[in-house]
């Protein structure tokens, strides 16, 4: 039996219907979250972005990290419209679209939070509605969320088909992503990957997720699952003054097979899932 955040997510999926009374399939949605600013996950949702537009994938990258609005600087785009626009009303998310690396669409992010931070929860979901129903223009959107759990990012986890929650090996991070976990996992009946990001080795990055998961499966009833690991790569960190992703040329770099290992974790539709009310709320040890 559906639970009731299975019953939100399907009444999110309605709303793609289109006034002439079409169906509109939903493209499959990306969510990528940073446990906390800092760990890269406009990095990763650039970067997944870009490799799924290489492989022919009809691919929009929203950028709807309120605080820190990074992907088009990334891209290497000059955006005279944003987020912004969208959320006012004054344009549609198809009029401020516009090209990116490897046929890639950007929506760009708006460098002045503070016109879009207290936008109508009308304005919020007319904007999540738009992007649900971009079925005929793309086969999958990533939304590049930033790590503040706003009620942008609470309506967005509620509809995604796929949830990327961004950390490192710092214990810092690792506490600040489980809090995270913690707050939202009950916006969604799917269970959040983790991407453990800047290691060196894959048995560090299982590490890290292994904490994060056992804490959430002791403390919340829920544990996420994992989508792998990027290693430190210098290229990765350099997006603004390189072409996007230069390491994904190189077929045989880690970092491209690491990133091939993603994508195809979250292009699997999850099943949903059940929370059950947490013995206690605790973080994890640092």
């Amino acid at each position: 039996m559906s639970d009731q955040a299975d019953e939100l997510r399907q009444l999110v999926r309605r709303d793609s219907l289109r006034n002439r009374g079409e169906w509109v399939t939903p493209p499959h949605r990306i969510v990528v979250f940073g446990g906390k600013g800092g760990v890269g996950a406009t990095t990763a949702a650039v970067s997944i972005a870009v490799l799924l537009a290489k492989h022919g994938h009809r691919t929009v990258l929203v950028d709807a990290d309120l605080s820190s609005p990074d992907v088009a600087q990334m891209c290497q785009i000059d955006a005279h419209h944003s987020v912004a626009d969208v959320l006012a009303g004054r344009h549609s998310v198809h009029e401020v679209l516009l090209r990116g690396p490897a046929g890639l669409q950007i929506l760009p992010g708006a460098w002045a939070p503070e016109k879009v931070t207290e936008c109508s929860s009308a304005a919020l979901h007319k904007f999540i509605e738009e992007i649900n129903g971009l079925g005929n223009h793309a086969d999958v959107v990533v939304i590049d969320v930033g790590s503040g759990p706003s009620q942008l990012v609470r309506d967005f986890w509620r509809s995604a088909d796929a949830i990327l929650v961004v950390t490192t090996a710092e214990s810092q991070s690792i506490v600040d992503t489980y809090a995270a976990i913690k707050i939202l996992a009950g916006e969604s009946p799917i269970l959040p990957h983790t991407l453990v990001n800047r290691v060196d080795r894959s048995a560090e990055g299982q590490e890290v997720h292994l904490r994060i998961a056992n804490a959430s499966r002791r403390f919340l009833g829920i544990e996420p699952t994992s989508a792998g690991f990027l290693p430190n790569d210098p290229s990765l960190a350099l997006l603004a003054e390189n072409d996007p992703i230069p390491s994904t040329n190189n077929q045989d770099s880690r970092t491209q097979l690491c990133l091939e290992r993603i994508v195809k974790t979250l292009l699997v539709v999850q099943k949903t899932h059940q929370t059950t009310p947490a013995a206690k709320q605790e973080s994890p040890a640092a």
